[in-house]
């Protein structure tokens, strides 16, 4: 079975262990990435890595977490590279009130960003936390290809965002949740994909999230929908040759 890692950033990881995370999770049958950029000083690394390996997506945007610290001239920057870069989609950014309850800045940078990836029909990756209220009138907005990557919210929320057509991110963050077994059980199993979010959310203090521990997740979540894991992963493959369009 061959999985995708719809959510990672290699390029946080150290540069000369980059190689060696790539390769160990093409050993694990984890053989597609989407490389995702937080900060503009980012995005050329995304693009570097890429032109490195092999079926790698990169997505560039500005993460809500640095709104402040982004360039005037950001925007332009971004459409620049969009409109050189045919393959590239938008993300990750979004709302996080927990970080920084002040959402003005990120709400007109997210807004900005929104624009752009409807304007070049390029799929959008989503980071919001504690961000329902905000959001909610927004996703009409959204491009019809969104993922909402780290999902962990309500069954609610998860429910409202896949009847607008989105999907939603899974990955270990998702099992620290007290009641995650009813939350995954009542959303659209044909609208979930995977990730890891590696470097980050591994679930464990100090360690680091890696893309060959993916079918590891897989098991996880496939003993909550009660499937065969081959079965549940074979869905969420499918998934995800859906989302892309082929």
């Amino acid at each position: 079975m061959i999985y995708a890692d719809t959510h990672i950033h290699l390029q946080d990881y150290s540069p000369a262990d980059v190689k060696n995370v790539v390769t160990n999770a093409n050993k694990n049958n984890v053989c597609e990435f989407v490389n995702a950029s937080s900060h503009p000083t980012d995005w050329q690394k995304v693009l570097d890595i890429v032109a490195e390996f092999k079926n790698i997506i990169p997505a560039i945007g500005v993460h809500p977490w640095y709104v402040s610290e982004a360039p005037a001239d950001w925007a332009e920057q971004l459409e620049d590279l969009l409109h050189q870069n045919s393959k590239l989609w938008l993300g990750e950014c979004g709302i996080d009130r927990l970080k920084n309850p002040d959402t003005n800045k990120q709400l007109a940078i997210l807004q900005t960003q929104i624009a752009l990836a409807k304007k070049y029909q390029r799929p959008l990756i989503m980071h919001a936390v504690k961000a329902d209220k905000i959001l909610h009138p927004l996703l009409t907005e959204l491009p019809k290809k969104t993922i909402f990557h780290s999902f962990t919210g309500s069954a609610e929320w998860g429910k409202e965002l896949q009847r607008h057509g989105f999907y939603l991110g899974l990955n270990f963050s998702v099992l620290h949740k007290k009641n995650y077994t009813e939350l995954l059980q009542r959303l659209n199993l044909h609208q979930l994909l995977l990730e890891t979010d590696g470097p980050y959310q591994s679930g464990h203090k100090d360690k680091q999230s890696l893309p060959q521990n993916l079918p590891q997740l897989a098991k996880k979540i496939a003993a909550v929908f009660n499937m065969p894991v081959c079965e549940f992963s074979e869905t969420i493959a499918a998934n995800w040759q859906t989302f892309k369009g082929e």
